[in-house]
Order: C-alpha cells, then sequence, then structure tokens
C-alpha cells in the first residue's frame, strides 16, 4: 500500500497527464479555486478507480473527500483498506457451502 505522500504524487501525476490540470500544493482546495468542476471531478474519479481498481461507494463521495490532493489520497488510502478487509473476509469464508447433517 501505498502512503499518503505517495497517493498525493499518483493522483497530482494523473491530474497532469490525463486531465491536463496543475495542482502545486496538495492542500490547494480543488473545488473553491475552480481547478476542478463536476467534469473533470466525475474524470478524475474514473481514472481513480480505473488506477487503483477501486469502486467508490456512492455515500463515501462527499464534496470535503475531494477538495484536495491529500483528501482524495485519504479517501483512496480508505476504499483500499475497506478492499483488503473484504478479500480477508473472502479469504476467511469456506470455500464450498457448509451442510449440516443429521445423524440418523
Amino acid at each position: 500500500m501505498l502512503s499518503e505522500n505517495d497517493l498525493v504524487d499518483e493522483i497530482r501525476a494523473l491530474l497532469s497527464e490525463k486531465l491536463l490540470v496543475e495542482v502545486e500544493s496538495p492542500d490547494t482546495d480543488l473545488l473553491e479555486g475552480g481547478i476542478l468542476d463536476s467534469l473533470t471531478l466525475v474524470q478524475l474519479l474514473v481514472l481513480l478507480e480505473e488506477r487503483f481498481e477501486l469502486k467508490f461507494p456512492m455515500h463515501e463521495l462527499e464534496i470535503e473527500n475531494l477538495r484536495s490532493l491529500h483528501s482524495i489520497a485519504r479517501l483512496v488510502a480508505s476504499q483500499e483498506d475497506s478492499a483488503r478487509a473484504r478479500e480477508i473476509e473472502t479469504d476467511q469464508a469456506p470455500s464450498e457451502p457448509y451442510i449440516a447433517m443429521e445423524r440418523i
């Protein structure tokens, strides 16, 4: 798993290379500053889902989670943690259905 700073660098690179958006500081308010609009925000979410193999639940897509590179990095990290937890649960689940049998 990448550190928050590494995630910030990855997100900054996606913005720069794919959306042609430059962000100077990881704390810059991307929405208030007009750096991202609704279209580029959706495009960024699609790129993040593809790059990190994630799916963002709608309830996680609060505006505060998308304001800066740092907040987006935390959102990605939390989704990676959730995905990892789901994988662990799946790995621990029985691979075949368990059927209880009564003694005759």
